[in-house]
């Protein structure tokens, strides 16, 4: 069965990165949330996509020049009041439910990796006990590597696309780089994916590759049908509806013979 990962929560349906809509997201009955997490300048873990905050909120500026308190009242865009939450309101959200957390560590405004996000992020995953339900992401080896030094059990997912894997001399030599990480899952952009399938499956096997962001009908239809992990979807209503068409297709044809 393949899973279904809300993206940003489900950004195509509430708010990204807000709390009700990891509430709301949580509800449908996902298998996994992906979410995006920065650091504040007082070294607090935030929840956002992007290094700036204009897009997704009412403030301007890098969200690493604010402090953790000074981007609570900094509220987000059609989130009803809400701003930007903190790592630890979101696990809060998902103390109680059984849903894997793809916590993905972002850069900088610069492009740069944080100095010492990768350890207070392991921390605090330790601290709440959720290092089996955790799978830390990043398009950034150098992250994912340095996370492995720190913990050698924690859970890992490489994020590719085409302009991270020409950063890396290609997809044959991305893939490589990913599959020498151990234990990592790796989930490809779809249009990357749809053109070396065949590689991606041969390096990674089906229980280790994923693919994002597939929004469509018809497009989460044929991917749930891929021997693949995991789709990464803003419409998680869809994709969960679309596996349990699947599911009920798939048994009347077992129990019809």
């Amino acid at each position: 069965m393949v899973l279904v990962v809300g993206h940003r929560g489900a950004r195509n349906l509430w708010p990204e990165n807000s709390l009700d809509g990891f509430r709301c997201t949580r509800d449908l009955g996902v298998d996994a949330v992906e979410l995006d997490v920065h650091m504040a300048r007082d070294g607090g873990l935030v929840v956002i996509h992007d290094p700036t905050l204009e897009r997704t909120t009412e403030g301007s500026g890098p969200v690493a020049d604010r402090t953790t308190a000074e981007l609570a009242a900094i509220r987000l865009r059609e989130g009803n009041g809400e701003s930007v939450p903190t790592l630890d309101a979101v696990l809060d959200v998902f103390a109680d439910a059984p849903v894997e957390l793809h916590i993905e560590i972002k850069t900088n405004v610069l492009g740069c990796p944080y100095a010492g996000l990768e350890a207070r992020l392991l921390e605090q995953i330790r601290r709440r006990g959720l290092g089996e339900r955790v799978v830390l992401t990043c398009f950034v080896p150098e992250v994912l590597e340095t996370v492995r030094r720190l913990d050698a059990r924690q859970r890992l997912l490489a994020s590719l696309d085409r302009r991270s894997a020409e950063m890396m001399d290609g997809l044959a030599s991305a893939l490589e780089r990913f599959v020498a990480i151990d234990g990592c899952l790796v989930a490809v952009e779809k249009g990357l994916l749809a053109a070396g399938f065949d590689l991606c499956l041969q390096r990674l096997g089906s229980d280790r590759l994923g693919v994002w962001v597939v929004n469509e009908p018809d497009e989460i239809a044929t991917w749930t049908k891929k021997p693949i992990r995991q789709i990464t979807t803003d419409r998680p209503d869809l994709a969960l509806r679309q596996r349990h068409v699947a599911h009920r297709t798939r048994a009347d044809r077992f129990y019809g013979e």
